[in-house]
């Protein structure tokens, strides 16, 4: 059968990793080609040779048959956009694991959700829809992780932690186990999260405290 065309909503530099990514997939067995970006920009590849180009703005581009889409967008919130703007078109949505992730037994991911390089998930662990899991990111058992969260490289997820919706963990942030952390909630890069995080909050440091709420 003939691939389904991969179209990458995002041409800024987590677009062009997550392409790198799904071009190094390419090499094993997976039912989609990278044909291509969306984004408002046109000129966001002017500096770079990708090979494949920009095809247009998201909200301009109405799905073919053939085509499957992945969002590459670090920021949770322009994520849920670009989402149920392309869900309301029909779209459907790719996962990407990249071929050194290890993914282990009862490990349920959601569709359009990219588990990137030498990341490893054990087992027993539900990940959402348009999740992104980091380089060298890992989580434990038993691990839930809401819809449209933001995992960067080098996260710790601990045993039994939960994410809710739309989270974002800043680089090598670590949940320890058993914590909770709320909706849109933000864990700055080297923060360590010991107990709960409330919906919303924004906490840094070790331990991760709240230093800014947002609605």
């Amino acid at each position: 059968m003939p691939k389904q065309n991969l179209i990458i909503i995002g041409a800024g530099s987590f677009g062009r990793e997550v392409c790198t990514w799904a071009w190094q997939a390419e090499r094993v067995a997976v039912p989609w080609k990278v044909a291509g970006f969306l984004d408002n920009r046109r000129d966001a590849l002017a500096l770079y040779d990708y090979g494949v180009p920009i095809l247009s703005s998201p909200e301009d581009y109405e799905p073919r048959v053939g085509d499957t889409f992945v969002i590459a967008i670090g920021d949770a919130r322009t994520k849920q956009h670009y989402g149920n703007v392309m869900r309301k078109k029909g779209a459907s949505f790719a996962t990407i694991v990249h071929p050194t992730a290890l993914v282990g037994r009862d490990v349920r991911i959601g569709a359009g959700s990219i588990i990137g390089p030498f990341a490893q998930l054990s087992c027993d662990i539900e990940l959402g829809e348009h999740v992104a899991f980091g380089t060298h990111s890992n989580t434990a058992h038993d691990t839930k992780i809401g819809n449209f969260c933001q995992i960067s490289g080098s996260c710790e997820i601990n045993g039994n932690a939960t994410l809710g919706e739309g989270v974002f963990l800043g680089s090598h942030a670590t949940i320890l186990a058993r914590a909770r952390v709320g909706s849109w909630a933000f864990v700055g890069a080297g923060s360590v999260v010991l107990r709960n995080v409330r919906p919303g909050a924004r906490v840094f440091g070790n331990p991760a405290v709240a230093m800014l709420s947002v609605s």
